[in-house]
């Protein structure tokens, strides 16, 4: 009867060791899938600032080339506008559009108010 119950509580604490060592298996899986899930959102989360800081690098290169292009066609085909009146006109419109953009913002604030 001795060994019997020797026997038994013998496989019980094999049993309970196995379960201890799978649950630590698991925490370590799930520590592991954690950090590659924070691993994963920091890399997407790098790529995108990566990603606007390209698409406004290309998109102010390709608005140069047009209006590079918009300015040799000018000239091209009307010989009475200045180029440099054109750039004058250019840069007077972007301050423009600076100011409504400050304006919009600033008066954004001030809705409800």
């Amino acid at each position: 009867m001795r060994r019997i119950m020797y026997t038994n509580h013998r496989r019980m604490l094999v049993m309970e060791e196995k379960v201890l060592h799978d649950l630590e298996k698991f925490e370590k899986r799930a520590a592991d899938r954690d950090h590659d899930k924070k691993k994963a959102v920091a890399e997407g989360i790098r790529c995108l600032p990566e990603y606007k800081s390209n698409l406004h690098m290309y998109g102010a290169e390709s608005l140069k080339a047009a209006i590079k292009m918009t300015k040799e066609w000018l000239v091209d085909d009307h010989s009475e506008i200045d180029p440099d009146e054109f750039d004058r006109y250019l840069r007077k419109r972007r301050a423009a559009d600076l100011a409504a953009q400050k304006v919009k913002v600033t008066n954004h604030g001030g809705v409800g108010s």
